[in-house]
């Protein structure tokens, strides 16, 4: 059962990485407090996760640095050898310690201030995605048209432009899209075609979409031509360098990004 009274952290939209001039970072840190716990830079590099080696020129950066060492290392004695926190070194360690907390205090006050405002919010979930389609379109669903097999569902972007995604029921089910929900339409470039002129033809294509060529950039068999639509976005297609040719494409032309609706997958925002 939740608790009521329980607060839920805000999402991490403002991360960083506490560091003193000179490249003193957090992972040295975690190095000196390792070897202050284990008294060993063997045991204390294991522990951070760095080689032997590594954790030494650590160390020795940081001691060449200091005025006064940091680390010192006894070799052999009646009690044996050993690597250990001078006072300087723990004096620095409890210093950066409690800047490490007042930054995460920090971190944690900007969340919870950018988590009040519904337009950054949508802008970094945005920034989050991680897909290999190369045109990635966000908008929210207008329609949903439902039929004996498959879901329509009609993604309005902000230039007013609408791309349509044909689903099955069960996906359609499973995602649970409704309109007004924000939803993601990712399509991948090769599926897309570039139509400059229709000739007196009409195509049965669901999704046509006019813009001006804003990009073609050629590679050694295929380009890629990216068209920017009116309200700002951008969709890109990969042609083959001949068809470009033959459409005598360039640079600011008038052309349609041209896409079946069964190219298009669908996602919704939790």
């Amino acid at each position: 059962m939740t608790n009521p009274n329980h607060k839920i952290d805000p999402p991490a939209l403002v991360e960083g990485e506490l560091r003193l001039i000179g490249g003193l970072n957090e992972r040295l840190f975690r190095l000196l407090a390792a070897i202050g716990k284990t008294g060993s830079i063997n045991r204390a590099a294991k522990d951070v996760g760095l080689s032997y080696k590594g954790a030494w020129e650590m160390v020795e950066r940081a001691n060449n640095l200091s005025p006064e060492l940091l680390v010192s290392t006894a070799v052999g004695g009646r009690h044996g050898g050993g690597t250990k926190l001078t006072a300087v070194g723990r004096e620095l360690l409890a210093l950066f310690t409690g800047l490490q907390e007042e930054h995460r205090r920090f971190l944690d006050a900007k969340n919870r201030q950018l988590a009040d405002n519904p337009n950054l919010i949508f802008l970094f979930r945005r920034l989050n995605v991680k897909a290999s389609a190369r045109n990635q379109l966000f908008g929210k669903v207008t329609d949903i048209r439902t039929g004996a097999v498959t879901v329509e569902v009609c993604i309005g972007l902000k230039g007013g432009e609408t791309i349509v995604s044909a689903i099955t029921k069960e996906s359609a089910e499973s995602l649970g899209v409704r309109n007004g929900d924000d939803a993601m339409a990712l399509i991948k470039a090769p599926l897309i075609m570039i139509v400059k002129d229709f000739g007196g033809y009409r195509l049965s294509a669901r999704n046509q979409l006019k813009g001006t060529v804003k990009r073609i950039q050629k590679g050694a068999v295929n380009s890629e031509v990216v068209i920017e639509l009116a309200g700002g976005d951008s969709i890109a297609a990969t042609i083959t360098n001949e068809s470009v040719d033959s459409m005598g494409l360039r640079e600011g032309d008038a052309a349609h990004a041209v896409f079946k609706a069964g190219s298009v997958i669908l996602g919704v925002a939790d």
